[in-house]
């Protein structure tokens, strides 16, 4: 069952089209709706909040805001952005996970790059907040940082955008755990871009444990992905980055912190084979840790 609520603050057509799914995350939703732009180039925002599986006050506080939203029973963040991308009217369309934070310049940004000519689809770079993670995360994400920095046009890390035409490239979201490499994987080096603006806030877990069942679920992501690859089109082939070992015997000094980095991607990808041998179904295994402490 899904119930829509149209409530708006304007009447003007809107500048652009934000996408929040949201699952219980009246804790952090908050912290994002403060920090979008109420308007962009004197023109409106069109804000979704699609609520899935909720049982807690998100889309009150949504509704509370003028903003439309979603809410629909079952507990999917797909079934989420479909059903938010059925009635939203606008292009640009960001998508935006509810426990991130950006800042009214980062959305103006994104918006304008996409109105310029072969860009389809855009991010923000991203900042990770470590402060108060034990040593073996900080470990694992100074490696990961390593490697995310040499790969190019990284999109991901809870927002993307596309624009009219990047959001032609497929139909309705297929059900994927990794719905952001899916939509990176659409478009080549040349039509994605990150932009130069003010980074996105991620959380990174506050345990080693909601790391490693993070990993699991991305390891799980991105075997969907390429069971899958031969259904997206061409300029969809994903981009094999720099391997991580190559990455630290560049850096010596991160060689310690490498055994972090091989001894949690090993064992994620264990668990995630067994899980599905096991199952042969997913769980969602969200992070509640960077959600019961604000960002900064």
């Amino acid at each position: 069952m899904q119930s829509i609520d149209h409530s708006s603050n304007s009447n003007a057509a809107p500048v652009a089209s934000i996408v929040i799914p949201a699952h219980n995350e009246a804790s952090v939703i908050e912290r994002l709706l403060d920090s979008l732009p109420t308007e962009v180039g004197g023109r409106g925002l069109e804000v979704i909040v699609a609520c899935n599986g909720c049982t807690d006050d998100t889309a009150e506080i949504a509704r509370r805001r003028g903003l439309k939203v979603v809410d629909i029973e079952t507990p999917s963040k797909i079934a989420a952005l479909n059903a938010a991308d059925e009635i939203a009217t606008a292009f640009p369309r960001l998508y935006i996970d509810a426990d991130v934070v950006l800042t009214p310049k980062t959305v103006t940004d994104l918006i304008r790059t996409l109105g310029e000519p072969g860009v389809l689809c855009a991010a923000p770079p991203y900042r990770l907040q470590l402060d108060g993670r034990p040593w073996t995360v900080r470990a694992y994400f100074s490696v990961w940082l390593q490697v995310m920095r040499v790969r190019a046009g990284y999109v991901g890390s809870g927002v993307y955008s596309v624009s009219e035409q990047g959001r032609k490239r497929f139909g309705k979201f297929p059900n994927v755990i990794a719905d952001d490499t899916f939509v990176r994987n659409l478009f080549t080096r040349d039509e994605r871009r990150i932009v130069d603006t003010d980074p996105t806030l991620v959380e990174a877990p506050f345990t080693l444990r909601a790391l490693f069942r993070r990993k699991v679920r991305v390891t799980i992501g991105n075997m969907e992905l390429r069971a899958r690859a031969g259904d997206q089109p061409a300029a969809a082939a994903a981009e094999v980055g720099i391997p991580w070992w190559r990455v630290v015997l560049g850096r010596p000094t991160l060689i310690p912190a490498g055994v972090v980095y091989a001894f949690v991607n090993a064992a994620a990808h264990y668990a995630a084979h067994r899980q599905l041998r096991r199952k042969g179904s997913i769980d969602w295994a969200r992070d509640g840790t960077t959600r019961s402490t604000p960002a900064v």
